[in-house]
C-alpha cells in the first residue's frame, strides 16, 4: 500500500518536455519542437586573447542572424566535481613519496569538469496544426518531420562548420550521452542514460530524481545522485554593456549549471521598433544621445545581418550537499552578478 499522499504527487516525468526520440540525435518536445544537442569543447577564456574571444561571438551572433527566427538556441555549461582515482605507487623510496603527495594534492584542489552544449531547437511553423484537418494526420506529421529534419540538419551543420576550431561534435542517444546530458539539468551531474524503450515517453528515462520545492531553494532526493539541495537565479536587468566573459566569477567549486536561451524575433518587426523608439525619442527631442547612436549601430547591426534581436534568459542554478553551503555559496552568486552591474 502507497500512502494517500504518493498517489496526489506530480511526478517529474509530467513536468518534462521530452517526448520521444525522432532518431538517434533528434528529440521531439511536447509542443513539437525539434532539437539536436552540439557537445564544444570550449574556451579557456583565462588564457585566450580577447580579439579571439571576440571573433567567436561576432561569429556565433552572424550564425544565429543568418538562420532566421526560426530556430531558438540554449547554452548550457555544467559544472561538475572530479574524482581523481590513480593507482597508487607502493613503494617508500622517492617515487612512492612523490606519488604520495601528488595524490594529496590532487585530493585537495577541487578539481572540475566543464562542459558546454549548444542546443538548436526548431521550433514549429505558425498555423502548423490546420493541414491536418483535411489530410490524414500521420501522415501530414511525417511529411512535415522529414521537412523539418532537413532543416534542423542543416542549421547543426551551419554550426559544425562554423565552430569547428571548438571541436563540436553531436550527442546521441546510443552512446547514453543525449539522454545524459537532459537528466544532468535535473541533477547538475551528467552520467550515462539511456532510453528504456521505444514507445514510452522520454522524459520518464530523464527523470532521474525526485524534486521537493521549499521556497526559494529545492531539495533531490531518492536519485542517482542522491540528497542534495538546489537553489536558481536569473537575471532580472542587463547592465548596459556586456562581454564574453562577465561571468567568469562564477567559476565557484561547486556543482553549477549555467543556462542561457534565446529566441529570435523577426527581423522586420524588430527594425520597425528601433524606427518607432527612434521616431518618439526624436520627437520628444530626448537627450540621452548616446542612445540614439546605439539605435543606429544596432538599426545597421540589423539589417547587415551581423547580429540579430530576441528574447533572452539566463538561470543559475546551485547543487550542494547541506543547506548551509548553499546559503554560502548564494551569497557568492549575488555578490558576482552585483560586481558586473547585473
Amino acid at each position: 500500500m502507497t500512502p494517500d499522499w504518493y498517489a496526489r504527487e506530480t511526478r517529474l516525468a509530467h513536468m518534462l518536455p521530452y517526448v520521444s526520440l525522432v532518431d538517434d540525435q533528434t528529440v521531439r518536445t511536447r509542443v513539437n519542437e525539434l532539437f539536436r544537442c552540439i557537445r564544444l569543447e570550449g574556451i579557456n577564456s583565462y588564457t585566450t586573447d580577447d580579439a579571439y574571444l571576440d571573433k567567436v561571438t561576432a561569429l556565433f551572433a552572424r550564425i544565429v542572424a543568418q538562420l532566421g527566427p526560426e530556430f531558438s538556441y540554449y547554452v548550457h555549461k555544467v559544472s561538475k566535481a572530479i574524482k581523481p582515482d590513480l593507482d597508487p605507487i607502493r613503494e617508500d623510496g622517492f617515487v612512492g613519496e612523490v606519488d604520495r603527495r601528488w595524490r594529496a594534492k590532487l585530493a585537495t584542489s577541487g578539481l572540475r569538469d566543464k562542459t558546454l552544449t549548444l542546443t538548436v531547437i526548431h521550433r514549429p511553423p505558425p498555423k502548423s496544426l490546420l493541414p491536418f484537418l483535411s489530410r490524414s494526420a500521420p501522415d501530414r506529421l511525417r511529411e512535415e518531420t522529414r521537412k523539418r529534419l532537413q532543416r534542423l540538419g542543416e542549421a547543426v551543420n551551419v554550426f559544425l562548420s562554423g565552430l569547428a576550431e571548438l571541436k563540436p561534435r553531436l550527442l546521441s542517444a546510443a552512446s547514453g550521452e543525449l539522454v545524459g546530458f537532459l537528466g544532468a539539468l535535473n541533477t547538475g551531474t551528467e552520467l550515462p542514460l539511456y532510453p528504456a524503450n521505444t514507445y514510452g515517453f522520454l522524459s520518464v528515462n530523464v527523470a532521474n530524481t525526485r524534486v521537493t520545492f521549499h521556497g526559494d531553494h529545492f531539495e533531490l532526493s531518492e536519485g542517482v545522485v542522491g540528497h542534495r539541495y538546489g537553489k536558481s537565479f536569473t537575471i532580472g536587468e542587463y547592465s548596459e554593456g556586456t562581454s564574453c566573459t562577465m561571468f567568469d566569477m562564477l567559476n565557484l567549486p561547486v556543482d553549477m549549471i549555467v543556462t542561457h536561451s534565446f529566441t529570435p524575433i523577426n527581423s522586420n518587426l524588430m527594425a520597425g521598433r528601433i524606427k518607432r523608439q527612434k521616431r518618439q525619442m526624436q520627437a520628444s527631442r530626448d537627450a540621452a544621445l548616446s542612445l540614439l547612436e546605439a539605435l543606429d549601430i544596432a538599426a545597421d547591426d540589423l539589417e547587415a545581418k551581423r547580429q540579430s534581436f530576441g528574447e533572452h534568459h539566463m538561470v543559475v542554478t546551485l547543487f550542494c550537499e547541506t543547506l548551509d553551503e548553499l546559503q554560502t555559496l548564494s551569497a557568492e552568486i549575488v555578490n558576482a552578478a552585483a560586481t558586473e552591474g547585473v
